[in-house]
């Protein structure tokens, strides 16, 4: 399989980024992508008002997904009720393939405030892959990566907007999530400040197939035999000792 990264930059309106992401995302269909991984929140950023274009945006991705037999996965702001939801949906030539909702929010961006969590994990398959969601700040909670290992997932999409002064922490995360779990990890982000860390195409040895640190595509090739051998040849999830992880489910320590 064929997988394009779009590193973009939100515009001042969700008509003007959408335009900019569809062009990218042709980029990526005249190079041979099969999916393509837009990042968090890619048409508005946290600009509220917004989310109710969202719907629109949305509907222009599933036009192209139907135009070209690509998959396209993204993350958008969008109403849910009175407050709001940080989501990403898939969407496939024939129509929506999943949807899954932030299930760690962020305080320093007030998310916790401001959005509904999302409570459930979701996987879907996709040319021999088993895929994992999850958005941003979830990759600072391994447990929720090792939950989809234990279920089979061997490709990560992580759409995110991660500020360049923490890209450190995003490096040791992106490549510690897919070495540790033996999977394709796929992480893009926003091209403008104050976001603006690499996106990032990571194998299941956690190291680099490619890097875009400027708005643009880059496509790599995946393969699903090479988790699925790894995992055979250096036994790792099979090795694990659930008895002894009770405490996961603990309250945080407060001292």
């Amino acid at each position: 399989m064929k997988a394009a990264l779009l590193h973009l930059a939100t515009r001042d309106t969700p008509e003007r980024t959408l335009e900019a992401a569809l062009n990218l995302l042709e980029q990526a269909y005249q190079q041979g992508a099969n999916l393509a991984l837009l990042p968090e929140l890619f048409p508005s950023g946290y600009r509220y008002p917004d989310a109710v274009r969202t719907p629109q945006v949305l509907s222009a991705l599933q036009g192209f997904a139907q135009r070209t037999g690509m998959v396209v996965a993204g993350g958008v702001l969008e109403t849910s009720g009175e407050r709001y939801a940080n989501r990403v949906h898939v969407l496939g030539p024939s129509g929506p393939m999943a949807r899954y909702t932030k299930t760690h929010l962020i305080p320093a961006f007030g998310e916790p405030e401001t959005m509904v969590a999302g409570n459930q994990l979701v996987t879907l398959e996709l040319g021999g892959f088993n895929l994992g969601l999850a958005i941003c700040f979830d990759l600072r909670f391994p447990e929720l990566f090792r939950a989809y290992a234990v279920d089979g997932v061997n490709l990560f999409l992580v759409p995110s907007a991660w500020p360049a002064s923490r890209a450190y922490a995003w490096e040791l995360l992106t490549k510690a999530r897919a070495a540790e779990n033996q999977a394709y990890l796929l992480a893009v982000n926003h091209a403008e400040e104050p976001f603006g860390a690499a996106s990032l195409a990571l194998d299941p040895l956690g190291m680099e197939l490619t890097r875009l640190e400027s708005e643009g595509v880059r496509v790599v090739e995946l393969t699903p035999d090479l988790p699925k051998r790894l995992r055979e040849e250096f036994r790792v999830l099979s090795e694990r000792r659930p008895e002894l992880y009770a405490g996961l489910l603990k309250s945080p320590a407060t001292k």
